[in-house]
């Protein structure tokens, strides 16, 4: 029984100091404003071109002091241009690589995979892109014997063309050339 008298003496005195216990939720921090006129210029600029609405800075001529002017509707223009196209990630406009793996060549633009090459064999010996890296050649080899020459799209990783290494003479095909035996 005493046991059961301590567990609730405990729930009331817990239950009672939670009640005395408030939290003012005008004390929650909130986010910080851009303190320059560029920076609200560049927020409020985002949010209207983002939102679709039309660009018209004047609508915000109450956020920012007069003196300020100038440099917000150059932030709001700026803000505006990015809000419209929205953000492209990091990856997009980078040179393309290539990762060999068994049997596969993998496409990157920074850290974004466009597409994924089967190969005819699964070790990759050699590849290189041509045609301003629209395409790439890969030569593939089983654990012994002949090499397999393709040519993929890069964009697709679709194969468009196939050669054996020791049919490569005089670098032909052209878009095998350097790749024979």
């Amino acid at each position: 029984m005493k046991p059961l008298i301590r567990f609730l003496t405990i729930l009331v005195l817990a239950t009672g100091l939670a009640s005395c216990v408030s939290v003012d939720e005008n004390t929650a921090p909130t986010p910080a404003l851009p303190t320059s006129g560029y920076d609200l210029g560049v927020m409020k600029g985002k949010q209207d071109g983002s939102s679709g609405l039309s660009r018209t800075p004047d609508r915000h001529a109450g956020s920012f002091a007069e003196a300020d002017r100038s440099e917000f509707l150059r932030g709001y223009e700026e803000g505006y241009n990015a809000g419209i196209r929205g953000e492209k990630p990091a990856s997009y406009g980078q040179p393309l690589t290539s990762v060999n793996g068994p049997g596969t060549v993998t496409i990157q633009e920074g850290a974004r995979t466009v597409s994924v090459c089967k190969t005819a064999s699964p070790n990759v010996e050699q590849t290189k892109f041509i045609t301003e890296q629209q395409q790439i050649v890969v030569k593939s080899r089983g654990a012994h014997g002949p090499a397999t020459v393709q040519l993929f799209d890069t964009a697709t990783g679709t194969e468009k063309g196939r050669v054996m290494a020791y049919d490569i003479k005089n670098n032909q095909p052209a878009w095998a050339a350097g790749m024979g035996e």
